[in-house]
């Protein structure tokens, strides 16, 4: 397997006004209501991860394709509620800026073109040879690499802030549209209270 690139290290400087350590978070008292999130993210690296496997083995690219293609749609769909409900919300709860979050986004939709790319010329190819093969490897290596440091940075963003949250507050969260939330917090009530 070639050696993966390494991604330019930025150090991390919180953009939220609640800075939890990591490795304390499965302590904190309103963790388990913090699983599915964390869970789904682990799941979108096991599958980045697994894409880049098969296509390093040069597995069927039809599968390839076909699996990426699904997994991206659920990606898209996760990109979404974060987008539309988490990042407003926490920007009125908190003042968070979430741009860098949101970067990360079209970024992993630019990498994730590529991929999608590389994928059709390998279909359409006459001839599959090792640089169409490569060329596949290397796009999802380089979309795996934004969607491990998006992630990183999303979830010490994010789940410091959703800790804080009450289970009626982060109950409220999930239950009531996103106007519904803003109003209430424009009317100086927390949801769930």
């Amino acid at each position: 397997m070639p050696d993966r690139p390494s991604v330019p290290s930025v150090p991390f400087v919180p953009s939220t006004p609640i800075s939890i350590p990591r490795e304390t978070w499965t302590r904190h008292p309103n963790w388990p209501q913090q699983v599915l999130l964390l869970g789904s993210h682990d799941n979108f690296r096991r599958v980045s991860r697994h894409l880049v496997e098969c296509a390093e083995d040069r597995e069927d690219v039809a599968f390839i394709g076909s699996l990426f293609v699904r997994w991206i749609s659920a990606m898209r769909s996760h990109e979404a509620y974060e987008e539309h409900k988490l990042y407003p919300y926490l920007t009125k709860r908190w003042g968070v800026d979430f741009g860098r979050a949101s970067e990360g986004h079209a970024q992993l939709h630019a990498r994730a073109d590529e991929v999608v790319a590389a994928v059709r010329d390998l279909v359409n190819a006459d001839d599959a040879n090792d640089d169409l093969h490569e060329a596949l490897a290397a796009a999802l290596r380089a979309h795996d690499d934004v969607l491990v440091d998006h992630l990183a940075h999303e979830e010490e963003c994010v789940i410091p802030l959703l800790l804080q949250m009450s289970a009626t507050e982060f109950q409220t969260y999930t239950m009531l549209p996103l106007d519904d939330l803003i109003r209430r917090l424009d009317d100086g009530r927390l949801p769930g209270r």
